[in-house]
């Protein structure tokens, strides 16, 4: 037995509207092309008869005619709609227009609506251009190129990036900084800076600063915040720089190692004895750290203030007997640095909590790596910048990233109702 079931659906659009925010809504509710065209060709049909008058009236007053049907065909998230736009003549001119297509703001000779830009963008994030063309022609209808794809980066990058330097707050509890690189053209490498903040209490995170190919005093424009300490690698220009957003900083305690292992390789030690010096280093800043931990809960500073002469004490021995060795280089480094390395446990005795690695911020850079810097890839600067914009406001502040995703599309006033009867 062969059963008919008719359903009537109603559909009242409330509001200005365009293409793309019609096709999302719909999409939203869950209906096909057929009633995408259905709703446009009503919507035509008012737009004509508010300017001609109803079909075959015959007001000698009016400034408006009918003048004749043209096809246009629009690729949607829906898949491939075919319209039949009716052309208007005007009486005073004798010029021509299609009121839908000015109405829905379809420029002319344009096939393509820009429904998809939000959702090409952000698979671009985590695909290459290649495979977010391939999962969005599979999940949708709709047919798109990597270099469309493209321009949806350089779009919403370009957003992403203007407002979220409008939201950077004057004072971060803790800042981390960091570089890397990245292939770019014609065999040359893109440098990316990363600076970020972080509020103690709540764990939030703040990008604020990034940039591709500029130095790092460059960057710090983009920091208008305050910290109470930065944490970074022994990048002396990108301290430098920075210097002045923070009151106090600390050396991570991991590159400190590593540089110092650096410098003896590098002088040539054999790595036996190189090993040796860094299991001694990390042991002084390891026992140093786990104090610290112990007298901000018991608060027996002073025992913590004679915990933190002891390691400079032993970091200033294990470098005169670097120096006497014959290995200035680490030697210098370690004096020079020890009062950075220790910045956590002087800041304990203020009962303030500070990190002392940069994990936080290399964390963020394995995120960078894992979408850049594959060999294959090869970015021009504002291709990466605006890739970068993306990815790091979302890594660092979900709750912006998904209001800036809600206002990207400025003009949807458009509300939808679907009545079935």
């Amino acid at each position: 037995m062969n059963t008919i079931v008719s359903v009537q659906a109603t559909i009242e659009i409330n509001g200005d509207i365009n293409v793309s925010n019609l096709s999302r809504q719909l999409d939203q509710e869950n209906i096909n092309k057929l009633v995408l065209k259905a709703a446009i060709e009503n919507l035509q049909e008012d737009l004509v008869n508010h300017l001609c008058g109803e079909r075959y009236t015959r007001d000698p007053e009016r400034r408006h005619w009918r003048a004749g049907t043209a096809k246009r065909t629009l690729v949607t998230r829906h898949g491939t709609i075919t319209l039949k736009i009716i052309k208007v003549r005007s009486t005073e001119n004798g010029s021509i227009m299609r009121p839908l297509l000015l109405y829905l703001g379809v420029e002319p000779r344009v096939r393509i609506v820009d429904d998809l830009v939000l959702e090409s963008a952000e698979a671009a994030t985590y695909l290459t251009y290649r495979d977010t063309v391939t999962v969005i022609e599979a999940l949708t209808k709709a047919e798109t190129s990597k270099h469309r794809v493209h321009r949806y980066v350089q779009q919403v990058g370009t957003y992403m990036d203007e407002e979220r330097r409008k939201t950077q707050p004057d004072k971060v509890d803790h800042m981390y900084s960091d570089g890397t690189k990245a292939h770019g053209l014609n065999g040359k490498k893109n440098t990316v800076n990363v600076v970020m903040g972080k509020d103690r209490e709540t764990g939030g995170k703040t990008l604020l600063a990034l940039d591709v190919n500029r130095s790092w005093r460059e960057t710090a424009i983009q920091v208008t915040s305050t910290a109470d300490v930065l944490v970074s690698d022994a990048d002396r220009e990108m301290r430098y720089a920075l210097i002045d957003k923070a009151l106090r900083y600390q050396l991570c305690v991991n590159h400190a190692v590593k540089d110092v292992n650096n410098h003896l390789w590098r002088a040539e030690m054999p790595y036996g004895e190189r090993k040796e010096i860094r299991a001694r280093l990390r042991s002084v800043l390891r026992i140093l750290r786990n104090s610290a931990r112990k007298h901000l809960k018991d608060k027996n500073f002073e025992r913590l203030r004679w915990r933190i002469d002891w390691a400079l004490e032993e970091l200033r021995k294990l470098a005169g007997e670097l120096r006497e060795e014959g290995f200035t280089g680490a030697a210098k480094f370690i004096v020079n640095s020890a009062n950075y390395m220790v910045t956590f446990a002087e800041l304990a005795m203020k009962k303030l909590y500070v990190p002392y690695t940069n994990n936080l911020i290399e964390r963020l850079m394995g995120e960078v790596a894992k979408r850049v810097k594959n060999r294959w890839m090869h970015w021009s600067t504002t291709g990466l910048y605006n890739m970068l914009s993306i990815l790091l406001v979302r890594y660092c502040d979900k709750e912006l990233y998904h209001s800036l995703k809600r206002n990207f599309y400025k003009d949807e006033g458009s509300v939808i109702i679907v009545k079935v009867a």
